[in-house]
């Protein structure tokens, strides 16, 4: 899986953890993750609320929607003609990948305020090392609920945490968890990513 660092303003000047080196151990790390955050950010800067029925258009298809337009049968990939006929009163924006960015500059500016040297997978999902965030709040779970409160507070609705040795586990673990906070235990990456398809190593 790839994905495209944004740097906000708020985190340019600070290290962000390494990724991991092949042959190298993976750092143990918490991914925060903001479920439908393009769809949250547009929404937000043009005044709607949060059951609106609205989808993002890029290139004349679905490139992201809301829940409730979800429940109409409105998914990613979807041209806009075909979209609009399974929901006619369906509310189009155009995707502005800019906006997703600046959006999120609030939220990793709040999680900085607990955890220094965030990294900025995109917008909508960052991650921190693990270990001086469990031992200044007494544990993952502990540092993983204090970080996702603060995402709350600041707008990020319905945040979710993965933690894993490794981004890529990590993230998959905030995706997938029946919980807010999903723990992989140390070593236990392998059997946690046994099920998933393999095609999620090609989506971008």
């Amino acid at each position: 899986m790839t994905s495209r660092a944004v740097t906000p303003r708020s985190a340019a000047l600070r290290p962000a953890p390494p990724r991991e080196l092949p042959g190298a151990e993976p750092p143990r790390v918490i991914v925060l993750w903001c479920p439908d955050w393009p769809v949250t950010a547009a929404s937000r800067a043009a005044g709607l609320g949060a059951d609106a029925l609205l989808a993002l258009i890029d290139r004349n298809l679905v490139f992201a929607s809301s829940s409730a337009a979800r429940a109409e049968g409105v998914s990613r990939g979807l041209r806009l003609r075909e979209a609009q006929s399974r929901c006619p009163a369906l509310t189009v924006l155009d995707y502005d990948p800019a906006l997703d960015a600046r959006a999120f500059e609030p939220i990793i500016a709040g999680v900085e305020e607990l955890v220094p040297g965030v990294e900025v997978l995109r917008p909508g999902v960052c991650a921190v090392r693990v270990r001086g965030a469990a031992r200044y709040y007494g544990g993952e779970k502990a540092a993983a609920l204090a970080l996702l409160g603060r995402i709350e507070e600041l707008g990020g609705r319905g945040a979710r945490a993965g933690i894993a040795d490794g981004l890529f586990t990590a993230e998959q673990a905030a995706r997938r968890g029946a919980a807010a906070v999903q723990i992989v235990p140390p070593a236990g990456s392998p059997g946690f990513l046994a099920p998933l398809d393999v095609g999620l190593l090609d989506d971008p």
